[in-house]
């Protein structure tokens, strides 16, 4: 397939090289003046793979294509959408006007932004996921990502309809060619939203405890997340999104003492230390704008939230 990478983060990079391997055309849309530099020294990806029985570490440069304008007249089957949520509302006018007939695959962070993306696009047009398998940090030379080899990690697919549509069929065939484990879901909404709210507290405390192996060592702060992280459920319930939906999020509501020593374990685990350290280190606006959006919301719905809001304190 022909696919254009909307942000070349750590995400985009990561999946448009897996893709690339696979077979597929791919192109990254860049902003003005990066696109010479990019097509003459490619892009650096310093990958550790746990994907393996054992974990294998890999430098590459990947030369993928490159624009730096969207043309409406474009001949992409699909467009994916993997930037910061931050920048959705600048994007969406760019690709209600020069989207063609791609199907767009946003691939990020959503809150509220289901409403915003109706404007501007027509149903056919998008559907949703999330990139639940990579993740990682980058410096000014080169994006340093892992890839994920845990079982419950997966890409995301859902129409909001939960139907199984062609792209959506196309989309998985092409990931599971990639080795990039699709997981179809029939209420990707729910599990988005449910998504951020416990993003939202896992990165703050995160960020409070210092990085993720020092998170996943503190039983207090932990503890105090994981509230968060109900607190946040409560929000998600009282917007219509019952977090039991989904069967992640139900260990989330175990006792404290069965729950905080297992999710230690978890959490400490490298793929997610580097998944973990790389994302609160590298977008720590998007984290604090995530923070602060479900808070808003808690606030409109009378949810108390004690312990969302210990973590917008500097200290623990």
């Amino acid at each position: 397939m022909k696919i254009l990478i909307y942000g070349t983060g750590v995400i985009g990079c990561t999946y448009g090289w897996q893709l690339a391997k696979a077979g597929h055309d791919m192109t990254v849309l860049v902003r003005q003046g990066k696109k010479s530099r990019i097509e003459k020294d490619g892009i650096d990806i310093f990958c550790s793979d746990f994907r393996g029985k054992q974990k294998q570490t890999e430098q590459v440069r990947f030369h993928p294509k490159v624009i730096d304008n969207l043309s409406p007249y474009n001949d992409f089957e699909y467009i994916i959408v993997a930037t910061n949520c931050i920048y959705l509302k600048d994007i969406l006018p760019v690709l209600a006007e020069s989207a063609g007939k791609a199907h767009i695959l946003f691939f990020q962070n959503i809150w509220n932004d289901f409403e915003t993306i109706a404007r501007f696009l027509s149903p056919e047009q998008y559907f949703f996921g999330f990139p639940f398998k990579v993740g990682g940090g980058r410096d000014e030379h080169c994006i340093h990502c892992a890839i994920s080899g845990m079982k419950n990690s997966a890409t995301l697919l859902g129409e909001v309809n939960g139907e199984m549509t062609p792209r959506i069929v196309k989309m998985s065939k092409a990931l599971e060619n990639a080795n990039l484990k699709p997981l179809v879901s029939k209420h990707i909404k729910t599990w988005l939203i449910t998504h951020y709210a416990i993003a939202a507290s896992l990165s703050a405390g995160i960020i409070k405890a210092g990085g993720g192996k020092n998170f996943a060592g503190n039983s207090q702060l932990l503890k105090n997340t994981i509230k968060s992280i109900r607190e946040g459920f409560e929000i998600c319930y009282r917007k219509g999104f019952d977090p039991k939906v989904e069967k992640a999020n139900r260990p989330y509501y175990l006792p404290l003492f069965f729950l905080v020593p297992v999710l230690m374990k978890i959490y400490s685990n490298e793929t997610l230390c580097i998944m973990f350290d790389g994302h609160t280190q590298h977008a720590p606006d998007e984290i604090k704008r995530m923070l602060e959006d479900v808070i808003v919301d808690g606030e409109k719905h009378n949810v108390q939230m004690p312990y969302l809001k210990s973590l917008q304190k500097p200290e623990y």
